[in-house]
């Protein structure tokens, strides 16, 4: 009898998970989708906007850029979690070592300083900033219930980064490898359920599509070779296939460096910052003043990086241009970042590995190493893994790329790829980003 009692009770348990799991789902999806959607108007708005400034428009413009950094610093020195991604705060309150979320307040402040700050033009993701605001839909459900606050706001943050990429099983294995650290069948259930129901809610508004629209309008044409499913591909390799495969180990170890790189100059950009002094509005000025130079000659590198991603895929720029965008998105990247704005890195980092893709495709064609309809899957690749190198969560990559592509037949490949980076980039001593953000918080 007994037995049957603790039985019944977790039962019931894992049923309040699977409801809680429902309506986090639910609410993180609508918000989730209300953020894509301003942004991806504020997408289409920008570049018409600097396409007709005239010498009136160029006050207006400084006089919006201006008032946008005075909200940002008087936002965040009201509530100091509206600074960053919101992901080293989520990971400080699952170790037990910071407070939780005010949960409503931080989603109306952070929503309206993440739309004025990534809406004009800064170079920052939305990604972080849609896994922290699940996690508060998860923090304020865990003060009505009685189920445990870690694995609510950990199926919260889960259901934020299926919201916005339309991948709920990257959103569940991103907050096992990444977050949560541990496997439990409490947290597969509310994880699993909320993400998937954040990714129908997103949906319901957007369609069956990612953030990426290039790669869903245009089906990728992979190759044979990489349409393995099993190891057994080593057991019957020729030499053609080895070469190739040591082609993409080549792609592994150049995105792997160019990660470590990503992430030191990432946290060089904040110290630098402090070296400087520079506190307050004054802060914020200096890449918000400089949106309108570069909204003016290189109105790509703006935003997300999202819109710059399906332009690549499409075929747009030739190697010199892309070149020019990888330093300057890097580059602006880095400044808007220093500044510890509201705002987050998946997208930015994502937009350098494609650019590094595409470089290193560029190169391999000119060479003779593959041909030229490669190239996008080399892109596709290169956000593979640059998400391993810089973020060290390389299965949440792999499951991240397939999920947006639509297509699991390059598993390998993939893996191959995401882990040469992950060990390039640990050789070199790069750090996990979020896990660097934190130490040095």
């Amino acid at each position: 009898m007994e037995a049957i009692k603790i039985l019944s009770t977790r039962q019931f348990y894992r049923v309040r998970l699977f409801v809680d799991g429902l309506f986090i789902g639910i609410f993180t999806g609508v918000i989730v989708a209300a953020l894509r959607f301003l942004l991806d108007e504020a997408d289409i708005f920008r570049p018409l906007w600097f396409q007709n400034l005239k010498t009136q428009k160029i006050f207006l413009t400084l006089l919006i850029l201006v008032s946008v950094a005075i909200f940002l610093a008087r936002a965040i020195k009201f509530d100091r979690q509206v600074a960053g991604s919101g992901v080293p705060q989520i990971k400080e309150m699952l170790q037990g070592t910071a407070s939780m979320f005010k949960p409503v307040r931080l989603i109306f402040l952070k929503f309206a300083a993440v739309i004025l700050s990534i809406g004009a033009g800064l170079s920052l993701g939305r990604a972080g900033i849609s896994v922290q605001f699940g996690a508060c839909v998860g923090n304020f459900f865990s003060t009505k219930s009685h189920i445990e606050a870690d694995i609510l706001l950990t199926a919260g943050a889960g259901a934020g980064l299926a919201a916005v990429f339309n991948a709920p099983l990257a959103g569940v294995i991103f907050c096992i490898e990444e977050l949560h650290k541990k496997f439990t069948q409490e947290v597969l259930v509310a994880t699993l359920t909320a993400s998937v129901t954040a990714s129908a809610v997103v949906d319901l508004f957007f369609g069956v599509r990612p953030i990426f629209e290039t790669i869903t309008a245009q089906p990728l044409t992979v190759p044979e070779i990489l349409q393995v499913p099993t190891l057994e591909i080593f057991a019957t390799l020729s030499a053609e296939p080895l070469k190739i495969f040591l082609y993409f180990v080549m792609l592994g170890i150049f995105l792997g460096i160019l990660g470590a790189v990503f992430t030191k100059t990432m946290l060089f950009s904040l110290d630098f910052y402090d070296k400087l002094k520079l506190f307050g509005v004054k802060r914020f000025l200096v890449p918000m003043l400089l949106i309108l130079p570069v909204g003016m000659t290189l109105p790509q590198i703006l935003g997300c990086g999202n819109v710059l991603v399906d332009e690549l895929l499409s075929g747009e720029f030739n190697l010199k241009m892309v070149a020019i965008l990888f330093f300057g998105k890097w580059l602006f990247t880095l400044i808007c970042f220093g500044t510890g704005t509201a705002g987050g890195v998946f997208l930015p980092l994502l937009t350098v590995g494609a650019l590094g893709g595409k470089i290193f495709a560029e190169i391999g064609v000119a060479c003779g190493f593959f041909a030229a309809d490669w190239i996008t899957i080399l892109i596709v690749f290169g956000m593979a893994a640059m998400f391993a190198a810089v973020v060290k969560a390389p299965i949440t990559g792999c499951i991240l790329i397939m999920e947006i592509t639509g297509q699991f037949s390059y598993l390998l490949t993939l893996t191959v790829v995401s882990g040469a980076a992950f060990m390039t980039a640990d050789l070199l001593g790069g750090k996990p980003i979020f896990s660097a953000l934190l130490n040095r918080k």
